[in-house]
């Protein structure tokens, strides 16, 4: 991403220069023992740019003066390796549109690599002498083009602060490495998308980001909350920052409900994942990155208004707290309100408040944390089968049931991480999170589908779960190089514990006939407080794993392997109470311990300078929690995936390109119980098979893209008869165009298209959702720290649908919703 230059107020160059002159001044008094040509190993991590050339310059006591705004907002490339001063500097330097010179007096400045040549004084370039027309251009228009972006779209600055690329590309993940490996070097597909991107999209939803993905499928609950399938495997796991924080069996995760304005990037890590996260499903993992502190200050305020009286209002900020910028803080709070929704039920009301604070030096790193989430989810729109087969397609637009039904969650999480460089080869990192969950479910569903007379009989559920969850992680990373040949080696050990109570209350199970649900009865009101405790089942769940990974470079070649040895124990009773208040408790089994070993190999190899290709192969074991409305638990599932792959790099890496072809097999498939409610069915094996294809970047000045198209394959070879409830094709694309005339300086337009084909509902082949295309477009205007953005999502009103493996519920997608966001930076 580039800096606008030219539009910054005079009071903004006055304090760039002056905090380039302070930090100019520093390093003139190490000039004594400056050592330019004298190699220094370092292991720096993307971050903040200004703060990387700081540690750069420091560690190697070399002089360096630059103009603080020419690095402001941009974020550095990973630094690991042993390399003089400049080729540290050029390697914080690459993707960012500036370039090292040395001056006449030998001091190392840094400039924009399409600057003309230019003056300088005393050393620094100042914001001014950067943005000076070149020769035979007039000022104006010089000043104009200085001002137009043409790397990103007109997104808010904390937007570009946070999106770890350039423009929509994510140049790096240190999630599923834990290194911080480039994404063009990782042998296995992984896809991020950025801060940058959301923004763009006005995207207020976890749901809305992974709209971008290839392979992510969702499949709302009963009650809204959404759960994803990755290359066709249900319930893939949504972790916070690489950390799980809800123990399986919760009714949900609050990392579902992050609001977009606290999430950095979305990455979602293919395949069966199981060094990052043990117990991974087959498809992959989803991780959501959060913003972290930062040494610059900055604040951004959030307003957004939508259909049904839906108003959301947020705040991040975050900045140093000491002089020295070692210690900086990160606070995002977002408060979400509305009327209603589309079926008329209560509007969702959404609470996040996340205060994290950092401290930072060469050798060690602290962050601790803290976010609460307080949500209230209405039951979403949808859609009911009817007995003769078919769909119904007239839109319910009133409860079935009460207003008030839908699901609440409340979730606090607590989290650190420590990090500590032992010499100039080892570093200790240390991660843990407390998480406790309280939910609640309550509503009425159908459970047959539509008569004749369009009636069917409505059932209650009143469900109460608490959740609590420790998960601790450590390992030791060593760096070494071998000649040519650069190694990293992680050795490490992870533990997660978790208690979960659920809570079946005497007002679930009652039964409501209505004759036709576009007349429906008054539904009783459900009121757990006074109905009594019908059933309770309480269970605790461990899992203990000790992983090795080795990542080696030489030279075009880049190989990852990991094995992990995983062990895995649940137990749990239940108890049921009876009218009179007598409880009978009884075990749920004597005890599971599963056990299963996983290696993990890729390869990636770089064809040219912007081509590689890669293969890998990646065994998962998940154990399996899944009981059978009979009782007993269902056999573990193993998996395993091949893929070969290409990645891009183009347009001097501001365009990603990935194709990449799989196969993933996967014994002891169970899915949903169609007829009884929390139980599960074992549907014998799976094997998925399918190809990707993900594009992100600009492509012309001013014109960025995010797109992917998915062909996948998913059949169940011991279930022929069983239906697939998926699309086999599947795509989408989002672009946003800046215009780059002076008239319209600020202006852009965004336009997107959302694809999936034919798939089946239910177990068999009565009920099938046809192809169906959402086309959402925006139109958004920004001027120096002030933006608006006017989003409509679903602009013809189509009848949108998600997959469903019910055909007494087909959750729908939103209607025409019209949306305005302004942010305000300062």
């Amino acid at each position: 991403m580039k800096n606008k230059l030219g539009v910054r107020s005079i009071k903004s160059n006055v304090s760039g220069i002056a905090i380039a002159m302070a930090v100019a001044q520093v390093f003139f008094s190490a000039v004594a023992c400056a050592q330019t040509g004298v190699e220094h190993t370092y292991h720096i991590a993307s971050g903040p740019l200004d703060r990387t050339l700081v540690e750069i310059a420091q560690s190697s006591k070399v002089r360096l003066s630059y103009d603080a705004s020419l690095v402001q907002s941009l974020k550095s490339a990973p630094v690991d390796g042993t390399y003089t001063p400049e080729e540290a500097i050029r390697h914080a330097l690459s993707g960012t549109g500036l370039k090292l010179e040395s001056t006449p007096t030998g001091t190392l400045t840094i400039t924009k690599e399409n600057a003309a040549a230019s003056a300088n004084v005393g050393g620094t370039v100042t914001a001014a002498t950067a943005a000076a027309p070149a020769s035979g251009a007039s000022a104006p228009a010089a000043a104009v083009a200085a001002s137009v972006d043409t790397t990103l779209p007109l997104i808010s600055v904390a937007a570009q602060r946070d999106s770890g690329g350039t423009g929509f590309v994510t140049e790096s993940s240190s999630t599923f490495t834990r290194t911080d490996t480039p994404l063009s070097q990782t042998p296995t597909s992984v896809s991020s998308v950025n801060a940058a991107v959301i923004s763009s999209q006005n995207a207020q939803t976890l749901t809305d980001v992974l709209k971008n993905v290839a392979g992510v499928t969702t499949y709302p609950s009963v009650l809204g909350l959404p759960s994803y399938a990755v290359r066709g495997f249900q319930n893939a796991a949504v972790l916070t920052d690489g950390m799980p924080t809800s123990q399986a069996g919760g009714l949900g995760s609050a990392a579902n409900l992050t609001p977009t304005i606290a999430i950095s990037s979305v990455e979602v890590l293919k395949g069966p994942a199981a060094i990052l996260a043990g117990d991974a499903p087959a498809g992959g993992v989803i991780n959501i990155t959060k913003k972290a502190p930062q040494a610059d200050p900055f604040h951004e305020v959030q307003f957004s208004y939508g259909k049904y009286g839906n108003l959301t209002g947020s705040f991040d900020s975050t900045g140093a707290i000491t002089p020295d910028k070692n210690l900086m803080y990160r606070f995002v709070l977002s408060d979400q309100g509305g009327g209603q929704n589309s079926m008329g039920y209560d509007g969702p009301t959404n609470f996040y408040f996340a205060p994290t604070l950092e401290w930072k030096n060469s050798t060690t790193a602290i962050t601790v944390g803290y976010d609460r989430t307080v949500s209230k989810n209405p039951m979403p729109q949808y859609a009911i089968g009817k007995s003769s087969g078919g769909i119904l397609s007239s839109p319910i637009d009133h409860p079935l049931g009460n207003p008030s039904d839908g699901f609440s969650m409340r979730q606090d999480d607590f989290f650190y991480k420590f990090e500590q460089k032992l010499g100039s080869h080892f570093t200790f990192v240390s991660k843990a999170n407390y998480t406790e969950t309280q939910e609640l479910q309550r509503g009425w569903q159908p459970v047959m589908t539509l008569s004749a007379t369009n009636g069917a009989p409505f059932m209650s559920f009143d469900t109460t779960s608490e959740t609590y969850n420790w998960t601790f992680e450590n390992y030791l990373r060593a760096k070494y190089d071998f000649g040519a040949v650069k190694t990293t080696t992680l050795f490490g050990w992870d533990y997660t514990t978790g208690h979960f109570n659920e809570l079946e209350w005497n007002d679930g199970g009652k039964i409501v006939s209505v004759k036709n649900i576009f007349n429906p009865p008054t539904f009783p009101q459900l009121t757990s407080d006074g109905s009594g405790l019908g059933f309770a089942i309480r269970q605790k769940q461990s899992q203990s794993g000790f992983f090795l990974q080795e990542q080696l470079n030489w030279q075009r070649l880049h190989l990852l392997g990991s094995i992990r040895n995983s062990q895995y124990w649940e137990s749990g009773s239940a108890e049921v109470v009876s009218p009179n208040g007598a409880t009978t408790q009884y075990s749920t089994g004597p005890g599971l311990h599963q056990s299963a070993w996983t290696p993990n190999l890729g390869l990636l190899y770089q064809l040219t300078e912007d081509i590689s290709a890669y293969a890998n192969y990646q065994a998962g074991f998940q154990p399996s929690l899944a009981t059978t409305f009979a009782g007993g638990t269902l056999p573990p599932q193993r998996s395993n995936q091949e893929e070969v792959g290409l990645k891009g790099n183009f347009m001097d890496d501001k365009l990603a390109l990935t194709l990449a072809a799989y196969r993933i097999s996967y014994t002891n498939q169970n899915i949903a119980d169609p007829v009884h409610r929390g139980f599960s069915i074992a549907a014998g094996g799976a094997v998925s098979r399918g190809f990707e294809l993900e594009a992100q970047g600009e492509i012309l000045p001013g014109l960025n893209l995010i797109g992917q198209y998915t062909y996948n394959d998913y059949v169940r070879p011991y279930s022929p008869t069983l239906a697939v409830n998926l699309p086999k094709h599947s795509a989408n694309l989002w672009t946003t165009y800046n215009f780059q005339t002076a008239a319209l300086q600020g202006l852009g337009v965004g336009l997107g298209f959302t694809f999936a084909s034919s798939q089946e509902v239910g177990t068999n082949s009565k009920y099938t959702l046809g192809s169906q295309l959402e086309t959402d477009a925006s139109i958004f205007y920004r001027h120096k720290n002030f933006g608006l953005n006017l989003a409509v999502k679903n602009l013809f009103n189509r009848n949108l649908y998600y997959s469903s493996v019910n055909s007494t519920f087909i959750p729908m997608g939103t209607t025409r919703t019209v949306l305005l966001t302004g942010t305000f930076d300062f």
